[in-house]
């Protein structure tokens, strides 16, 4: 399989997704790790037309500031909140460790 179309694909989506969180340092980071995330998948489909969809839903968030750019925004920050975020084991040590040395 010819996989110049993927590489263009993923080229396009990471250029307008730049675009669409205006190279914002926290967001451009996250973008990067989710696309470069759904394209290292290895049980993961290419659909040409899903990611022409997708690219057309990109580039409206990035022109103007409607619904479109709003949902962008959201899973953008949702995906930084989850990258940020301590594993359950670490939350629960860093709040046993602190309720130590309060006694």
């Amino acid at each position: 399989m010819d996989k110049t179309p993927i590489i263009h694909a993923y080229r396009h989506l990471y250029r307008e997704l730049l675009r669409a969180v205006q190279f914002a340092p926290p967001h451009r980071y996250t973008v990067r790790n989710q696309l470069r995330a759904s394209f290292r998948d290895k049980d993961a489909v290419w659909d040409p037309e899903v990611s022409k969809r997708t690219l057309w839903f990109i580039q409206a968030a990035r022109r103007e500031a409607g619904i479109e750019h709003k949902v962008l925004k959201n899973l953008v920050r949702v995906a930084w909140e989850r990258q940020n975020m301590d594993t359950w084991k670490v939350s629960f040590r860093k709040e046993s460790e602190s309720r130590g040395k309060d006694v």
